[in-house]
């Protein structure tokens, strides 16, 4: 069985939360935190997120023992560094855009729209 640090719980929550936000609630009226992460900002980090995820798993994958903590904390640790945040902004940041699903779902739209055009990039010429 695979353990879920606290990166991978965030993710799963993150993407749990996508999922759910489909349905037609009402915007929360949240209090915004005041070092909240902008949208666009959030959107590019969640697009890197998603990527490194797929590193991550490579990596476990490739790994021998059960690195799967160090590996996902040093992966999750240089998004951070790069973007210029804290975990607990993003966190923060990650639980008010997840309490107004419409917002929520303008970042995941625009995720899979990155990742759909960086798809179409590398495919292959028939």
């Amino acid at each position: 069985m695979i353990k879920l640090n606290n990166y991978s719980k965030i993710i799963f929550v993150f993407l749990l939360l996508a999922i759910t936000s489909c349905s037609q609630y009402e915007t929360n009226k949240t209090v915004v935190p005041s070092d909240l992460i902008n949208i666009e900002s959030f959107k590019s980090i969640m697009l890197d997120m998603r990527m490194t995820e797929v590193i991550i798993r490579q990596d476990i994958t490739s790994s021998s023992g059960n690195k799967a903590t160090e590996i996902t904390e040093k992966h999750y640790n240089f998004l951070f560094k790069k973007h210029h945040i804290s975990q607990e902004r993003f966190q923060s940041s990650l639980l008010y855009y997840t309490n107004n699903p419409e917002l929520l779902d303008e970042i995941n739209n625009a995720v899979v729209d990155s990742l759909n055009i960086l798809r179409e990039k590398i495919k292959p010429k028939e």
